[in-house]
């Protein structure tokens, strides 16, 4: 796009009645020969364009190309940047890379670690057999359920389906099956799940708790925080402590771990964003206003005059 905008500097054209007064007119506009060969050679005045054009050592626009801006930051944020001979956004774009990336390792470092410490305590005090006696007893009770007692082993129940284990449960308070050791260690997810629902699920699983169950594995003798008569963990005064403080830990983790994850969607969009910046940069570059001065002749009352003229190109 080109665009030019002159200025005639005639006042017989602004100012009308300056046509009527001869005087003026032929003061302002002498014909003489110098003025009029200048108007007809067509100079311009040096040194009016931009500066990027007149500095001998600054990047030609017309060599630099926007796609290779584009891919350099992709690549690394703020190389389009250096490229396009823009080196205070170049550093810009670099400081905020660098600054992301130690976000996404201190974060998750830190929260992987927080991960780590979460699963040992719980390794250390939740008792899964001491959940398991306590789901196959609730299975033995005939008023459980929608289809009587389980009459099969403790090691027939453990051995048995989610599907077919919710037929001799309570309706209420047992909704998840944990996940055994070889389901586990096969499956990553079924591991995840595992350390979630004995925390978050305490009405189900809060039995496993040793600040919660009385006496050893194997020899239970009761409950604290339960009520006998419920089918369910009723964590009366907020009895599994440990549980609460097992859940304060996991929250830790995942805040980490999400700080980490927000950071790393900063680093993308870093990437982006200097991609297109360093593209258009260039683009804007190639078509840079310019400014000249020139002077040309045109007849004014039967007479060639040399008139100046501002013109602005882009």
């Amino acid at each position: 796009m080109r665009g030019i905008v002159a200025f005639l500097l005639t006042l017989a054209m602004v100012i009308p009645s300056l046509a009527n007064d001869a005087g003026v007119a032929s003061k302002l506009f002498e014909p003489t020969g110098a003025a009029v060969a200048l108007a007809a050679s067509g100079v311009t005045s040096p040194g009016i364009a931009s500066a990027a054009g007149s500095d001998p050592a600054a990047r030609n626009p017309d060599d630099l190309k926007p796609g290779k801006a584009l891919l350099l930051s992709a690549m690394l944020p703020g190389a389009g940047e250096y490229y396009a001979g823009k080196k205070l956004r170049a550093a810009a774009f670099f400081a905020l890379e660098v600054a992301a990336w130690t976000g996404v390792i201190y974060y998750y470092n830190q929260g992987m670690d927080k991960d780590k410490e979460f699963k040992e305590y719980a390794d250390a005090h939740f008792y899964r057999q001491v959940y398991r006696d306590k789901e196959y007893e609730l299975a033995l009770n005939p008023q459980f359920g929608d289809s009587g007692a389980y009459t099969g082993t403790q090691g027939e129940w453990d051995e048995q389906g989610w599907d077919y284990k919710i037929h001799f449960l309570p309706d209420r308070g047992f909704t998840h099956e944990l996940p055994s050791d070889q389901e586990r260690n096969s499956n990553r997810s079924m591991d995840q799940q595992y350390y979630e629902m004995i925390g978050k699920y305490i009405h189900q699983f809060g039995f496993g708790w040793d600040d919660v169950f009385l006496g050893v594995p194997g020899a239970v003798t009761g409950f604290i925080g339960d009520v006998a008569e419920t089918q369910k963990y009723d964590n009366q005064s907020g009895a599994a402590r440990k549980s609460a403080l097992y859940m304060d830990m996991r929250y830790d983790s995942n805040q980490l771990l999400d700080r980490s994850a927000l950071a790393m969607q900063i680093v993308m969009l870093n990437h982006v964003a200097s991609a297109l910046h360093s593209s258009f940069t260039v683009r804007a570059m190639k078509m840079k206003a310019k400014a000249s001065v020139g002077f040309r002749p045109i007849e004014f009352d039967r007479k060639q005059v040399a008139v100046g003229g501002l013109t602005f190109s882009w």
